[in-house]
This record gives structure tokens, sequence and C-alpha cells, in this order.
């Protein structure tokens, strides 16, 4: 008997974490710059950073693949003739981790057997092709081919993408980040602040821009964009100029239509209603509006254009 038989999710999650693992490493480098030395220098510097997160990014495909296939049976992953399979009623139990497993070409002939293949982005195989043939080069030790971190993270959003659809990338890291134990615990040494994951989004905007990253959403993030209220509520900033709010927009009308009230923000996942009314400040011509206070005598609206306050008698 085979023992020990890992099940879809368990690949999954294993592949996820090598591709999140891969995105903070080139987080993780550019958010230590500094003014003084320039971006290309430090990356000049960080070569081996960008090369062993190809080696991440294969991994994290593979296990991809392997998670496809683990849907069908995780057996035909094992790579051993059957007449060596310890399964006979006289044969001694067998792990499953003990057993090679197949890869390479095998294993990509024995995904697409298990997969819809319209189900998967066209652009897929050409995609794993690529990393494979650097990842081999890198672990080999001949991968000397000048890497940027603008390209290693366009990989790691078509390896989410091409496998796991559109918003899986954002959805993994903000899983990844909320639930650190650190937002557990008030009095942990470590302080969590929702700004840290509204910055992640920046930096991809910065790096990448909007038109790159639109291909990873499903919502069209190059729509006209609003400030979300739940951001600004938690990620706002003390500085020495005082309370410093976001003021960057990842609020988007969903669907996007003239009469559209409903609303969804990207960054921290929260779907809610507005009213389409101007706003009464007179250089704006914003006209979606959310209510941010309600008592006994009156209601608070913002604009989600300018954020400008309007109190009305109720």
């Amino acid at each position: 008997m085979i023992k020990d038989i890992p099940n879809s999710d368990e690949y999954k999650d294993a592949a996820i974490e090598c591709l999140i693992q891969a995105y903070n490493n080139i987080y993780n480098v550019d958010n230590t710059l500094n003014n003084e030395t320039p971006r290309e220098e430090i990356w000049e510097y960080n070569q081996i950073v960008l090369r062993t997160t190809i080696v991440l990014i294969h991994q994290g495909l593979e296990g991809l693949m392997k998670s496809e296939i683990c849907k069908k049976t995780p057996l035909l992953l094992i790579d051993r003739k059957r007449s060596d399979w310890k399964t006979l009623p006289d044969s001694a139990d067998e792990s499953f981790s003990e057993m090679n497993t197949i890869g390479g070409d095998d294993l990509l002939r024995t995904f697409f057997a298990c997969v819809n293949t319209k189900k998967i982005n066209t652009d897929f195989l050409s995609h794993y092709e690529e990393i494979r043939i650097k990842r081999n080069k890198i672990v080999h030790g001949i991968g000397t081919e000048k890497l940027t971190p603008e390209y290693i993270l366009i990989l790691i959003l078509n390896s989410f993408t091409y496998l796991l659809g559109k918003d899986s990338f954002w959805d993994a890291v903000s899983s990844k980040f909320y639930s650190h134990p650190g937002f557990r615990y008030e009095d942990s040494d470590i302080e969590w602040e929702d700004m840290i994951h509204y910055n992640r989004m920046e930096y991809l905007n910065l790096f990448i821009g909007k038109k790159e990253l639109k291909k990873h959403f499903s919502i069209d993030i190059t729509a006209r964009e609003y400030l979300c209220p739940f951001c600004i509520e938690k990620a706002e900033m003390i500085t020495e100029d005082g309370l410093k709010y976001p003021d960057s927009k990842w609020a988007f009308l969903n669907p996007n239509k003239p009469d559209s009230t409903n609303m969804s923000c990207i960054v921290c996942g929260t779907d809610f209603g507005v009213i389409r009314e101007d706003c009464e400040k007179t250089d704006c011509k914003g006209n979606v509006k959310y209510l941010l206070e309600d008592d006994d005598t009156t209601e608070t609206w913002v604009c989600l254009t300018c954020w400008n306050e309007e109190i009305k008698e109720t």
C-alpha cells in the first residue's frame, strides 16, 4: 500500500508559498532603498536574488500543475514502473514522499491530459518553457543573463493569472499578510499596519504600471478611480505635519456604468454602496458619494473623488 498520498490543496498551498516568497524577495530589496544609492546599482548587486527567485517561480509552477493532476489522482505523479510498485498484499507499505515524482516534459504532458485546455491561458506553455530554461541554466551554474526586478514581478503575476485566474495574485498576497499572527495580538512587539499592505499595491503600480496590472484583475483598474473610505480609515499615517491619508485611488465602480451604485476596492477587498450625486465643491467634477457618518439629526457624505465632506440635515 502507498501511504501518505498528498491531496491537491497541499501542492497548491506549497506552490503559492513559493510564488509569494518570490514576490517578497523582490519587494523586500526595493523596500530598503534609499535616495543615496541608485536602484540600478542595488539590483546589480542583488542579481543572485533575482536568479534564485526564478528557481522559486519554477517550483511554484510545478506545484500548481501537480495540484491540478491530483484532482484526478496523485498516483499519476509517481515516476516508477507499475511493476516496481510495492502494492501487492505481501509488500511492505511505502510512503508517497519516498517515491520519485515526474517532472519536466512528463509533468507538462500529464498536466494537459488532466485539465480542460480551453481554461488554460494560451501563453502558459511558452511562459513555463521560458522559466524552465532559465531555471536550468541557473541551477547548473550557467545562468549569467542580467535580470531586472520588473521582469521577475511580471513572471510572478503571469504565473498566478495563467493557472489560478485573475485576482489570484492579490488575493494570495492579502491572505498571507492578514493571516500573520501579529494581527491577532494587540500587545505584539511587531506593529502591523494596513498601510504596509496598501503600499504593496502602490509599489506594483510604481514599477509595473496599471496597464500591466490590469491584466491580472477582473476589475478594469484603468477606469476612473476613486478614494476608498476603508483604506483611508485604516491606512492613515501620523507624520510631522499631522495625520496623513492615502491619496491614491484603488476603488472602482463595479460594474463601471454611469448609474452604478456599487463600488469595489481592490486593495482592501471591500465592496460598498454609494450614491450618484454631484460634488458641491466647485472645482470637483466627481459624482460619487459615500455616507461617512449617520446620526439622529445629520448625515455626513464624502465625495470619493476629492474627499470633500458635506453635512446634510435629516
